[in-house]
């Protein structure tokens, strides 16, 4: 009898075990609260995405590099002093070269009049390569020079601008760097050898710096 009532009582206690773990269970899964519906892209594996730097070199600005020029005592494009022309003093202007390429063996210099450019009104050549100013009247040590024309009177050197009645003229002044020095005296007095200066000059010329100016006269 004693045995029965501890049967009794074990069951009793397994079922009144099992009820209050159902009712914990049911209790967690009914407390309100809703798991939240996965949204898009959650579950899926994060992909990776490998960066390169980019090594390419820019490209170099050339916006600094140097320039051979020359620059008188004009604006570019402006008009030249008087002096420099057959109603004033008639002397050469001073200028200034910059710049002059390394590769030069000699400069030379040709001014012409854009209107009648097979007359040149300054040609001089073998000047020093490291020459930077050309002193107004001068000649670089062993510079050679061409005859010019002013009127009738041909003399060795320069011969400024001569426009006239009252019209205005267009010059050209060039600096050019040659590869070589001249072997050539030309006679002083002779406006052909004046020429033949002028075309080995350009001959032997591989870079150039120019200015232009206007002359008017009276």
């Amino acid at each position: 009898m004693i045995a029965k009532t501890n049967q009794l009582v074990s069951r009793r206690g397994a079922i009144f075990l099992l009820c209050v773990t159902t009712v914990a269970i049911a209790s967690c899964s009914t407390d309100g609260r809703e798991l939240r519906a996965p949204g898009a892209g959650q579950g899926e594996s994060i992909e990776i995405v490998e960066t390169t730097v980019d090594t390419t070199t820019a490209p170099q600005d050339t916006s600094l590099q140097t320039v051979f020029t020359v620059t008188g005592t004009w604006l570019d494009g402006g008009a030249i002093d008087s002096r420099h022309t057959c109603n004033g003093a008639n002397i050469s202007p001073s200028l200034e070269i910059l710049n002059t390429p390394i590769d030069a063996e000699s400069l030379a210099i040709t001014l012409i009049d854009l209107a009648a450019p097979e007359s040149p009104l300054w040609v001089m050549a073998n000047i020093n390569p490291d020459e930077t100013s050309i002193q107004e009247g001068g000649i670089p040590a062993d510079a050679i020079v061409g005859a010019t024309k002013t009127g009738a009177k041909i003399t060795a050197g320069y011969s400024g601008p001569c426009a006239t009645g009252g019209e205005m003229r267009e010059y050209l002044l060039v600096v050019y760097a040659l590869d070589q020095m001249l072997e050539f005296e030309p006679d002083p007095k002779s406006l052909n050898d004046s020429r033949l200066l002028y075309e080995a000059i350009q001959a032997s010329a591989f870079d150039s710096a120019e200015t232009r100016f206007f002359a008017q006269t009276s």
